[in-house]
């Protein structure tokens, strides 16, 4: 069975967005933070450029290695794995020999594949000039699996979307097509999020949250109170962290807004400015090009 973001648990009868509010986010709450990078990741990222650059890198490989199934989900799931790899391994501090990195992004792409899609071969995420054996693959892999302790199901921001916005009171005459232009915008925005090193310290349902919360903020920004104080209700939530993320956001997008007026592109590439350093031909690879910062049609309706 194929393995969606959204869907982290193995019972179907809990992935119905019908499902019971307090019965489908409760064990995705209590999971989340073994889905994460360990603690001292972020802070090691912050103070290392060497290992800064391993990441980058070693992301530019796994959009590489993943373009060819044009499934930004695989993708995210793959760098999910990464980075809950390098911060479980202690990575050398010096500069990783480039053949290692792309190693171990294939790996963690061709696991991901295998979740997303099951029949995927090996013979399908290989890049032309580069072959590294099935063996070797296979390998790394289990490496990979025994460091991430078989967690493979990633617990995500993804995962708490349905839960997040079915808290949400829409007072429209169409609110399905409102939660679906929310649950769109949020889920572009947290594709970008996963570069910017900042995220990695917030837990999945605080981006979950703080994502859908700046959507809601340019869609429908009178009832951006209402939808505050609702998810800030949640007894697993925490306000604090919801809120310093949520300005994180909006100030990522500050930055977004300013560069762009001094650009003639409409549309900023979230890796170009990630992987400067890696090259040229590293710049040309997309995952999906940031939100515009272009005022949306919003709601003057009211909670």
């Amino acid at each position: 069975m194929e393995f969606h973001l959204e869907h982290p648990l193995s019972h179907s009868s809990l992935h119905n967005d019908d499902a019971d509010d307090n019965t489908l986010p409760l064990p995705l709450f209590l999971v989340e933070f073994q889905h994460m990078p360990s603690s001292h990741y972020f802070l090691t990222l912050k103070s290392s450029a060497s290992l800064l650059s391993n990441r980058n890198f070693a992301i530019s490989s796994i959009t590489q290695y993943s373009r060819k199934f044009d499934d930004p989900s695989l993708t995210y799931l793959a760098v999910n794995y990464l980075d809950r790899f390098l911060s479980s391994e202690d990575m050398p501090q010096q500069q990783s020999k480039h053949w290692v990195l792309k190693l171990i992004s294939l790996s963690c792409v061709s696991l991901s594949a295998k979740m997303r899609k099951p029949e995927t071969s090996v013979c399908d995420l290989q890049v032309e000039g580069e072959m590294f054996d099935a063996q070797t693959i296979e390998r790394m892999e289990n490496v990979v699996l025994g460091a991430l302790k078989w967690r493979m199901r990633s617990v995500t921001p993804f995962s708490f979307f349905s839960f997040f916005i079915s808290l949400f009171d829409l007072k429209e005459e169409d609110p399905s097509l409102l939660k679906h232009s929310l649950r769109s915008q949020a889920t572009d925005l947290t594709f970008n999020l996963q570069h910017d090193i900042k995220f990695l310290e917030y837990k999945p349902s605080v981006i979950a949250g703080a994502a859908l919360l700046f959507n809601s903020s340019e869609l429908c920004p009178l009832q951006f109170q209402c939808f505050s104080n609702r998810i800030c209700q949640c007894t697993y939530v925490n306000k604090e962290e919801l809120m310093e993320c949520y300005k994180a956001i909006q100030e990522r997008d500050a930055i977004g807004v300013e560069e762009n007026e001094g650009s003639s592109e409409t549309a900023v590439n979230v890796l170009d400015h990630q992987f400067s350093s890696c090259g040229e031909s590293e710049k040309s690879i997309t995952i999906t090009a940031a939100s515009s910062p272009k005022r949306r049609k919003t709601s003057t309706r009211r909670c």
